[in-house]
């Protein structure tokens, strides 16, 4: 059976994503100011160090009870910590999970790095893990992210109206993708081949 129980580290070439910890509060607290980063986010703004701490807290419980597992994502080579990741909706039985929760400072946004963390996060799913189905989902007006998640190979599968409650008290539609096993070895191709475009590194402050 799928475990995601114990912490891991997932090590690629310009990413580590490493157990969140509480240490690295602060450190998050300066990747995580622009109030952009939190927009489509459920929770609302986590960009002071009290809302971060209140996040951190919160994914560590639910790490504890079994229900997500957490990940900072740190820049190599100097493991800087640039954002947050996680895999969460945990479906042991059905051998199935969800991928989300995830966010990075802007200067990496439309960079090799998320591209990197989705390889290293579905390969520990599929290859370790033994999983038949990774779902991603996100916020119906965030088309970023819907093309991001498209770039991946992941299949959209459609819309959960009035799937969440939204910071400011609306409803979210959520879109839905999702990756099968069958699907993993084209999805991997396509992101190693995305990984060897040349990167100049991250934009300007």
């Amino acid at each position: 059976m799928m475990d995601f129980r114990s912490p891991v580290t997932l090590r690629g070439q310009r990413v580590r994503l490493v157990p969140l910890s509480s240490e690295q509060i602060p450190a998050l607290v300066e990747a995580g100011r622009d109030p952009e980063i939190w927009q489509w986010m459920p929770y609302g703004y986590r960009g002071t160090p009290e809302q971060m701490q209140d996040l951190v807290w919160m994914l560590l419980g639910r790490q504890a009870e079994g229900i997500d597992l957490a990940f900072t994502t740190l820049l190599e080579p100097e493991g800087r910590p640039i954002g947050m990741t996680r895999y969460l909706g945990i479906d042991r039985p059905n051998r199935n999970v969800e991928v989300g929760g995830t966010w990075l400072d802007p200067h990496y946004w439309r960079s090799p790095i998320n591209t990197e963390s989705k390889l290293l996060m579905l390969g520990h799913a599929f290859d370790d893990e033994g999983c038949e189905r990774v779902q991603i989902k996100t916020d119906t007006r965030n088309t970023r992210s819907q093309a991001a998640i498209e770039r991946l190979g992941a299949v959209r599968e459609g819309v959960l109206r009035q799937h969440m409650v939204r910071a400011d008290g609306s409803y979210r539609d959520s879109v839905v993708y999702s990756i099968l096993r069958s699907e993993w070895p084209e999805v991997r191709v396509r992101l190693t081949r995305l990984l060897e475009r040349p990167w100049q590194g991250p934009k300007a402050p």
